[in-house]
């Protein structure tokens, strides 16, 4: 007779949920607690809460009104302030220390199995010291370098950041969020506030613009002090020495990590690629007719490779390859180039009509992504996918070459790259050949359970410690 494993007490943290935050991170993580829930596992979730004006306030940790997608989740009153892909310049505030005995108290109440954290965003050093007094595993999903890059994509002048030691990080954060920015995001109202998309985006392209106009970040009393980037690289190496175990969701992550973090190697680490529960494997044969259709799905960003894409399109547009499409996926304002075919966002449930209104993805980011669900999401289709040698979604092909398209991450290569394509249209049928021969498993439930092995290993690790 079969036995049943026993429940485990599961607490997840990440930087916010919808609709503040949104991303791959907040799509796995989601996915991932609702899953183990089903599962039989007891899930909780930690969030950032409030940054109340007066700093002196103790943090505290409160039960949200609301569950999550039916999980009870708990709010940190007075986190750290949550940072982004903006930068930071006031390093002392992302450093303050907190008195530990609310997350002592937590932890004692809700005593946890397993501590899994998505990202080092808005928590306090203390926390990890806490789950650490109590044995407690911690397992540290790398979805981007915040911890090791305080703008999160480890990049400088268009390329990766070879500074150690955080010498530079002034210049590529002078576009911080000043700290009434932080404060407005991060406060109870303006999550409901994001509902309404107009006023948001008033505010955002009223209030910011006349900030950055009558200079009132410079103004700001955290520009008062030179920010202090060695100490905040120093409080990060301190928290990322009280993981138990490091998920990491590519090679590259992996390489990435290690270079900046020499000691990793003393620590219990497994790579396992990320997924949601919206992928399963839909693969077909795909045809292809006279019109290229290029599809990008994400953010009109340089570090996502937005500019490269549409100054590589605009080349061979003018080089005389006219029958070429760019289907742009975006919520952002329209554009108007001839061969852009403007898209706005789309539900989960939209995905295959998506896919099948495109030849190729192209996902040409600048920055070493960790890995882009986008990715597994097209070959998941049989779609054929452009990405950058160096992209954790790279993974995704190893062991058959034939089913990827990469290029040498430059602009000069994607042009070429997307030539080639272009001319010879029977590199998408190899690549789609290549991708119906991949032996990979697309469920979302292979994920969960190569996730409680996880789990079940840390676990049993403490077991072997009490003793």
């Amino acid at each position: 007779m079969r036995q049943c494993r026993k429940s485990r007490k599961i607490l997840h943290y990440m930087f916010g949920v919808p609709p503040v935050r949104a991303g791959g991170m907040v799509r796995y993580a989601s996915d991932l607690m609702v899953q183990q829930r089903r599962t039989g596992d007891q899930v909780y979730l930690l969030l950032p809460g409030a940054l109340p004006l007066d700093t002196g306030k103790k943090t505290k940790i409160y039960r949200r009104k609301a569950d999550y997608l039916g999980i009870p989740a708990y709010v940190i009153y007075n986190p750290l302030p949550v940072a982004v892909c903006n930068g930071i310049l006031d390093t002392a505030a992302y450093t303050a220390p907190c008195n530990g005995n609310a997350f002592s108290r937590f932890l004692q109440k809700l005593q946890p199995d397993i501590v899994h954290i998505h990202t080092f965003m808005g928590l306090h050093r203390e926390f990890l010291a806490q789950a650490r007094r109590f044995n407690i595993p911690v397992i540290f999903t790398s979805h981007d370098y915040f911890g090791i890059c305080p703008t999160a994509v480890l990049m400088s002048g268009g390329h990766l950041c070879t500074d150690m030691e955080w010498r530079t990080c002034a210049q590529c954060c002078k576009e911080a969020f000043p700290k009434w920015r932080l404060w407005m995001e991060q406060a109870a109202w303006y999550g409901r506030l994001r509902k309404k998309d107009r006023l948001v985006g008033l505010i955002k392209s009223g209030i910011c613009k006349n900030s950055r106009r009558t200079g009132s970040n410079s103004a700001a009393p955290a520009r008062k002090e030179k920010p202090d980037y060695a100490s905040l690289r120093d409080y990060y190496v301190s928290m990322f020495d009280m993981v138990s175990c490091f998920h990491f969701n590519s090679t590259q992550a992996a390489g990435i990590y290690h270079s900046r973090l020499g000691h990793l190697q003393q620590k219990r680490e497994v790579i396992l690629p990320v997924s949601h529960c919206g992928i399963s494997d839909c693969r077909k044969k795909r045809s292809y007719g006279s019109t290229l259709r290029i599809g990008y799905i994400g953010s009109w960003s340089q570090h996502k490779g937005f500019f490269a894409l549409m100054q590589a399109c605009r080349y061979l547009v003018q080089s005389g390859c006219a029958d070429l499409e760019l289907h742009l996926y975006s919520g952002t304002a329209h554009r108007t180039e001839c061969f852009v075919r403007n898209h706005p966002g789309f539900a989960p449930t939209e995905l295959a009509a998506v896919m099948d209104s495109i030849d190729l993805l192209a996902l040409p980011s600048r920055w070493r992504e960790t890995f882009g669900l986008a990715a597994l999401e097209a070959v998941s289709y049989g779609v054929p996918v452009l990405l950058p040698e160096y992209a954790g979604a790279a993974d995704i092909f190893k062991g058959n070459d034939a089913a990827g398209l990469l290029y040498d991450g430059t602009v000069q290569g994607l042009k070429e790259r997307l030539r080639r394509i272009y001319k010879n249209r029977e590199l998408l049928v190899q690549a789609n050949r290549g991708i119906l021969k991949l032996d990979y498993d697309f469920s979302f439930q292979h994920h969960v359970r190569k996730m409680a092995e996880i789990y079940m290993h840390e676990t049993e690790r403490r077991s072997v410690i009490k003793e």
